[in-house]
C-alpha cells in the first residue's frame, strides 16, 4: 500500500453519515458515505492562525464515533471535481491515529 503524501492533524468534532436518496431522472442511488470533521489550524500569512474544519470522505465511520473531541492524526488525499472546489478524503486502507494520550 502506498503511503499518503499528506497528513492533517486536528480534532474530531463530528462523524455522521450523508443522507440517502435516489436520482428521480436516472435511478441512480446517493449518499449513506461516512463523513468525519476535523478540526485544526491554518496558519495565515501575518503569523495568526485560524481554525479550519475539514470534513473527509471515510470508510470507517463507525469506528471514528469513540474518537470525537480527541487529538488525531489522519492521512488524507484530495481531488478538484469542479473548479473551485476541492473534495477531501481518507484512502481506502488507511487510518485516523490517536495523538497523546486518551484524556486529550
Amino acid at each position: 500500500m502506498n503511503k499518503p503524501m499528506f497528513t492533517l492533524s486536528g480534532v474530531v468534532i463530528h462523524v455522521y453519515e450523508t443522507p440517502k436518496g435516489v436520482n428521480k431522472t436516472t435511478g441512480e442511488e446517493y449518499g449513506g458515505q461516512d463523513k468525519v470533521q476535523i478540526m485544526g489550524f491554518s496558519p495565515l500569512p501575518n503569523g495568526e492562525s485560524m481554525k479550519e474544519v475539514i470534513n473527509l470522505t471515510t470508510d470507517q465511520g463507525s469506528a471514528l464515533k469513540k474518537l470525537e473531541g480527541r487529538s488525531v492524526s489522519a492521512p488524507i488525499s484530495f481531488y478538484a471535481p469542479s473548479k473551485g472546489q476541492v473534495s477531501y478524503f481518507i484512502p481506502k486502507g488507511h487510518t485516523i491515529t490517536p495523538e497523546g494520550n486518551a484524556g486529550n
